[in-house]
């Protein structure tokens, strides 16, 4: 429902609490910290395992070293987290301005509840329309210079350098299919996105590593994209566009099994 409620003279939505509200405002807090707490918390699994762990590069073929190290600009970098929070907060900003409710309904639901098979659908909606935008990126020359281009100057990419690129390539790419996804899938809640939006921040982080992590066979086993395999799209750019689920790039005939590239150091 798109319905408009007044709160002492502020619009709020009818699902969430009055704009004026505490409980109002330690969501927004919540909103806009979190996913920069959980990428810095990310940043230092980085810092803390590449010493020690198996590295997916030769010598000759290793990431930069701001790839590696650069972290402070990373994390401020417009097209990168900083582009996702500003998308939130000016849906936001939208609705309680104009009376025009853009804010998705599973996000006012602030049931305390966390719903499996709408959790399960937001994965396969997302990645099956980040697939179809990622392969006419690919394959249209001029949408792809003018987006993607940019993030694949990074050959040999790193956890740091995940949602480094162009601003236009994370709201095509990204915010784009986030959005519809969170309007396709019906019955989620607050929670629900909350789980979601995290472990898909995580996953697309730890799928940039330049080194290899213990449970990468495990998720080859059951058909989750792992390091391996997007390692392999920056060497072949127009292969592996799936970033969660294997079984889509085989289905779209874009799978390269990463153990048949040499140039990746793989220990399976």
């Amino acid at each position: 429902s798109g319905r408009v409620g007044r709160a002492r003279g502020v619009r709020t939505m009818h699902e969430l609490p009055p704009a004026t509200s505490p409980l109002f405002a330690a969501l927004v807090v919540c909103a806009a910290s979190v996913p920069y707490v959980l990428v810095l918390a990310i940043y230092a699994y980085h810092f803390a395992l590449r010493p020690s762990s198996h590295k997916l590069r030769g010598d000759g073929d290793a990431p930069r070293h701001e790839h590696i190290f650069d972290w402070k600009t990373a994390l401020v970098r417009p097209e990168g987290i900083t582009a996702v929070v500003v998308y939130m907060m000016l849906g936001l900003a939208f609705s309680l301005l104009t009376g025009i409710d853009v804010v998705p309904a599973a996000v006012q639901d602030l049931s305390p509840s966390l719903r499996p098979l709408p959790l399960l659908l937001y994965f396969v909606v997302f990645d099956s329309l980040m697939w179809c935008i990622h392969y006419v990126q690919h394959r249209w020359r001029w949408l792809y210079h003018n987006t993607h281009a940019h993030h694949h100057a990074i050959t040999s990419p790193t956890i740091i350098v995940a949602l480094t690129g162009y601003a236009p390539d994370t709201m095509l790419l990204i915010l784009l299919p986030l959005h519809l996804t969170l309007l396709l899938v019906p019955g989620g809640s607050f929670l629900t996105v909350f789980a979601f939006s995290g472990l898909s921040l995580l996953h697309l982080h730890l799928i940039h590593s330049e080194f290899q992590h213990m449970w990468d066979p495990w998720l080859r086993r059951v058909g989750i994209v792992n390091s391996w395999d997007h390692h392999v799209h920056h060497v072949k750019p127009v292969k592996n566009l799936a970033h969660f689920f294997t079984v889509i790039d085989k289905l779209g005939g874009t799978y390269v099994d990463p153990t048949t590239l040499p140039r990746l150091k793989i220990v399976n």
